[in-house]
């Protein structure tokens, strides 16, 4: 080889490793475990399942749909899920739609969040409510309307934060069937509750 190839080798080589660091970085901020990172209400785009429940989760608590979980500093209800095909919503004096697409259906959960403390703290995020059809995790999906979806984080003592949380899921996915699984580590330790019917 001629050192013209050799250096034509080198460069691509040290391009490539440049890209391939700048892209590293680039994931390295993606992380939703920062507990001081605001809530965009949007958690995986589509809400599509990404893991089954591998390992047995002995959440300590369960809840129906309806009731409310008392935690130091925080309160949390999930209210009855309903299911659509279409989601609706107003923005800017018109109607709005999201439609879930052939062969899928949304299940919509509304959820409220109170600081109960006497001063400001963090409501739960999005991300930290799992759907759960039997063993499979459906993870919050896009919803565009910004006055209607759940969103989470910092908010002054008294503070509440309520909206609708939204699963992707099959069409044939009954209300009856869909679980609710909270995770969320907070200052008084590691919570896993369920919501169901």
């Amino acid at each position: 080889m001629t050192n013209e190839t050799n250096e034509t080798n080198e460069t691509n080589r040290r391009a490539f490793l440049a890209s391939a660091a700048l892209a590293t970085a680039g994931l390295a901020g993606c992380t939703s475990g920062d507990a001081d990172a605001g809530d965009s209400g949007d958690a995986k785009i589509g809400g599509q399942p990404t893991r089954t429940l591998s390992e047995k989760v002995s959440a300590s608590e369960r809840l129906a749909f309806g009731e409310t979980l008392d935690l130091p500093r925080v309160s949390i209800t999930l209210s009855e899920p309903e299911s659509t095909a279409t989601y609706r919503w107003e923005q800017d004096g018109e109607e709005r739609v999201a439609e879930a697409g052939e062969g899928k259906q949304w299940i919509v959960v509304p959820v409220r969040t109170e600081n109960t403390a006497d001063r400001t703290v963090r409501l739960p995020l999005t991300v930290n409510f799992k759907g759960v059809v039997g063993e499979t995790v459906y993870h919050p999906g896009r919803n565009k309307s910004v006055d209607q979806k759940y969103i989470g984080g910092k908010v002054p003592s008294g503070g509440t934060r309520e909206g609708d949380v939204m699963y992707l899921v099959p069409e044939s996915t009954s209300t009856a069937e869909f679980r609710v699984l909270y995770e969320e580590r907070r200052t008084d330790g590691k919570h896993q509750v369920w919501w169901d019917a």
